[in-house]
């Protein structure tokens, strides 16, 4: 058993099996259609109800509040494509302004960074800081909607945005057509829900900083060319697009920073002669190296990774 897997198993995080199974902004939202994409149609089976709505000007009940227990792993500090993040832990109130997004095709079916499924189609956010899971009224300061929902990812990794919704999320605020909305951020703590305080509106008046960041002003990353080499990478993704690669990229890199993968996680991004943009992540001496690390991303991220000479 090697090293990373025996600390996941340990951690009660992930179970030893190994899954090979076969990507919003770096969290940035998906492209409003004003940017020529289509907004997202729900299978069959999956439309999203009505159920929900409450009367004006009071907020929509995406997920109801529960006290829940901190994830561990998904709240220790972690680097995302060269910034250092550092999560409010301890049940501490957050309230902050900003640009909300959304994220939906990429990441639909894969894994959050506590290790739940993501569904595009159901009310859930992911935060930079806020503490894993925890529950949040957010409000479109455009249109004055509110919804409370259910903080169970990381992200978003792009330019100043606060929050990143899930796509029905966004749905339901007003601006999945849009993209982007200028929004309203309020943590409920535990404390509150557990008195029942939440339902009164009158949520804890604590402002404390989304983040502390150790670097700012970090570039959008790069993108090599592609090229033969004599060493190992593990492929992660490959996309049409640069933006949902790098989108892709960090994210991968948020969840094995924040699972304790402690060999090179770091990912690129190289752009192949059939135009696809490839995340690669480590590099290793051999095929077997990069083969058993392979399986173990894999695992972590909840889609398929394998062994590549890029």
């Amino acid at each position: 058993m090697t090293e990373i897997m025996r600390r996941l198993l340990a951690a009660g995080v992930l179970p030893l099996v190994l899954v090979l199974a076969s990507c919003s902004t770096t969290h940035s939202p998906d492209q409003p259609v004003g940017n020529g994409t289509e907004i997202p149609t729900p299978p069959t089976g999956t439309a999203p109800s009505s159920a929900g709505t409450s009367p004006a000007g009071a907020p929509m009940i995406g997920t109801l509040p529960k006290v829940e227990k901190p994830a561990r792993g998904a709240n220790r500090p972690y680097v995302v494509l060269g910034k250092r993040y550092v999560p409010i832990t301890g049940d501490q109130p957050l309230r902050e302004r900003g640009i909300g997004s959304w994220y939906g095709r990429q990441f639909h079916g894969k894994k959050t960074s506590i290790g739940e499924t993501f569904n595009m189609y159901a009310v859930s956010a992911a935060h930079k800081t806020m503490e894993l899971p925890s529950y949040a009224k957010v409000t479109n300061l455009e249109n004055g909607k509110s919804i409370i929902l259910r903080v169970n990812d990381r992200g978003p990794f792009f330019g100043d945005r606060i929050i990143d919704l899930s796509y029905e999320a966004a749905r339901r605020l007003g601006y999945a057509e849009k993209g982007t909305a200028r929004v309203e951020v309020e943590r409920i703590t535990m404390a509150e829900i557990a008195s029942g305080s939440w339902r009164s509106g009158a949520l804890a008046s604590g402002t404390l900083q989304a983040s502390t960041e150790t670097a700012q002003n970090v570039p959008s990353q790069s993108i090599q060319l592609d090229r033969r080499t004599r060493s190992w990478s593990v492929q992660i993704g490959a996309f049409s697009s640069a933006d949902n690669a790098r989108a892709w990229s960090a994210h991968a890199e948020a969840l094995l920073s924040s699972y304790g993968y402690q060999r090179s996680y770091a990912t690129r991004i190289v752009k192949s002669s059939d135009g696809l943009y490839r995340v690669m992540a480590g590099q290793y001496q051999g095929h077997d190296g990069a083969a058993q690390a392979s399986a173990e991303i894999s695992q972590i991220i909840g889609s398929r990774a394998f062994p590549s000479q890029r």
